[in-house]
Order: C-alpha cells, then structure tokens, then sequence
C-alpha cells in the first residue's frame, strides 16, 4: 500500500477543540508517568494533520491499520505515540487508536545474561550488555503478534516493558475489536535487515520522528539515570551501546513514509 502525502488539514470541526487539547498531558510510558506540554502549533502543524491522514487510510483499509512509527534513542517517540493516543481517544473514539511499544519483545533479563553477541568494536559480549540493540529482542513473536492483530475480530493481548522493572512484562496491553488503528513505536520497526524485515514488511504507513541526536543523547543518558544508574556508569553505558543503537535507527530513516518534525 502506498502511502499518501500528509496533508496540513484535518476536520473544521476538530478546529473548536486545540484549546481545550493545547494543555499539558500527564501520560504513562513503560510505567514511568511524565508530564508533556502540547501546544496549539503542534497541534495544528503535526498532531491533527497526522491523525486525520490516519484516519482517512484506515477507513480505506479492509484490514486493521498497522502503523510504524520509527526514532533514534531518546527521540520522544513513545511520548509522541501517547499523545496520539489520546488525541484519538477524544476525537475519533476510545479506543479507536492504541499505541503499541516495540520495547515489550525485549528478551527477558534471564534470557539476555545467558546469551552472547559481537559487539560492533568486535568483542564478544554478553548479550545483556546490548539490550536494546537489534539482537536483544524476540522479533519472530513481534512479527506474529502483528499478523494476529492485523485481521483479530477478539481482544489481543500484549507485552508491554517495565522500566522500574527492567523486564517485560506478559499480557500487559489489552487491544479491543473496534480498535481500527495500530501505531507500533520503536527503535527498529524501519529496519528491513533480517530478520526486522519480518516486521518491517508489515507496517503501512511508515512514520520516521525527527529529533536533535544531541537532545536525545541526553535523554537516553538521564533515562538510565533514573534507572539507577550513577552519571558515569550512565555516560558509559550510552557510549558502549545507545551509540551503536542510534546509528542503526538513523539508517532507517530512508524508509519512512512521513518524517515528523516537532519542532
């Protein structure tokens, strides 16, 4: 399926709600709650453009949509997805759109000390010191999960990733019937190398986010602050891996079908 430009309009009737939508939204993300600040720019320029181009492709879909959505580490795009998710909720319908985290294929931490992979420099490491990397996820389930969800007429249920925990966690998303629209964020759901292109090839459209490499460096960095971390052991750890991780991503940017800038 192709995809169609994005277009800079969207319904005269949504136009009554920017205001009360411009507001700071307290959202959830792999159960780590934050406080995000929409603007009536944004919501003009990005947020309702792209929901309507969604809307209009899914009702021009014999399928349920499944959307990717595709950023380096540390770019905002499961803050972004959220935000989606919640404009749907209030202007298509609940549940009409349900954001889904790539990060909840991870291996589980068991699984990931266990095993072994070549580190870019070359090194053979253990395989939990590359989490997040391309290697550290179970891609033939994620690639399955879609294909359920793509024509499922019953609930699907859902890993999602706990960042308290650090583990996924089985079953934690719940996605209805009458949802109609997928949107599947994550760092590789662009990539088409094997065996990503099992994903990859069923995602239309493909979206790209757009964001400041240095920015997100930060982000990543204070990220694993949070998760214990000390700031050089965080420093560290986004110079042995996230680095690696963010070259792969921006690769991919190739294969987006939009790129969203926020800025």
């Amino acid at each position: 399926m192709s995809a169609e430009n994005i277009q800079p309009n969207y319904p005269r009737k949504w136009e009554s709600h920017i205001e009360e939508l411009a507001a700071v939204f307290e959202i959830e993300v792999a159960s780590l709650r934050s406080r995000i600040m929409v603007t009536p720019a944004q919501l003009r320029k990005v947020y309702l453009p792209l929901l309507a181009w969604l809307e209009k492709i899914s009702r021009a879909s014999h399928h349920r949509l499944l959307v990717g959505l595709a950023g380096i580490p540390g770019s905002g795009k499961s803050t972004f997805a959220a935000i989606v998710g919640l404009l749907a909720d209030r202007l298509l319908a609940p549940g009409a759109l349900v954001c889904v985290g790539m990060d909840g294929w991870h291996w589980p931490s068991a699984v990931l000390q266990q095993r072994t992979t070549c580190n870019p420099d070359g090194r053979i490491v253990p395989l939990s010191q590359r989490k997040g990397g391309p290697e550290s996820f179970e891609v033939a389930a994620l690639a399955a999960a879609l294909r359920e969800l793509k024509n499922a007429r019953a609930a699907v249920h859902l890993p999602v990733y706990d960042r308290r925990l650090h583990e996924p966690i089985p079953d934690g998303l719940n996605v209805p019937p009458e949802t109609r629209i997928v949107l599947l964020e994550g760092n590789y759901v662009l990539y088409p190398t094997p065996p990503w292109d099992q994903v990859f090839e069923q995602l239309h459209p493909r979206l790209m986010l757009i964001a400041d490499p240095a920015v997100a460096r930060q982000r990543v960095i204070a990220r694993h602050i949070r998760g214990g971390m000390n700031p050089d052991q965080a420093e560290e750890k986004f110079a042995q891996n996230d680095r690696y991780n963010t070259d792969v991503v921006q690769g991919t940017a190739i294969h987006g079908d939009q790129l969203i800038d926020l800025t």
